[in-house]
């Protein structure tokens, strides 16, 4: 029988400037290229990915040509060199999931990170956002 993995919380180091605060311990992997933090009782998962991109409003731009027809929940965020966008999409699961929640975040000069979270509970959703909005490119906080 394998050893449950180690939770992490807080503050955590996604790739090299970036990082986000979780909303309560979960677990860390590393699968398929991603990285990902879950928590099976709570029925919370994210997906990471990060990317190199240019200036942010060319990302925006391709983020509202790209996103699904079907989304609904559609924020946009601006900062001084940092853009955030998101939204929710149905993806019909029948495993009685909420509706999936899609964010990316882009820094000049310093890429993007794309988000994907996976929950049970409606109650979720505010940690969900508060997790996509703690993103954030530059030194490590302390």
């Amino acid at each position: 029988m394998s050893e449950a993995p180690p939770l992490v919380e807080g503050r955590q180091p996604l790739v090299p400037d970036w990082s986000l605060v979780l909303p309560f311990p979960m677990a860390r992997r590393v699968e398929d290229g991603s990285l990902v933090f879950w928590h099976s009782p709570r029925g919370l998962t994210f997906w990471l990915n990060a990317y190199d991109a240019g200036e942010p409003d060319d990302a925006l731009a391709e983020w509202h040509e790209i996103h699904a027809s079907a989304a609904f929940d559609l924020i946009e965020e601006r900062e001084t060199d940092f853009i955030r966008f998101a939204y929710r999409l149905d993806e019909g699961e029948e495993d009685g999931r909420q509706p999936a929640f899609y964010g990316f975040a882009c820094a000049r000069d310093g890429g993007q990170i794309h988000i994907a979270a996976y929950f049970d509970h409606p109650g979720l959703l505010d940690a969900v956002l508060a997790t996509w909005r703690s993103l954030r490119f530059g030194p490590a906080l302390q």
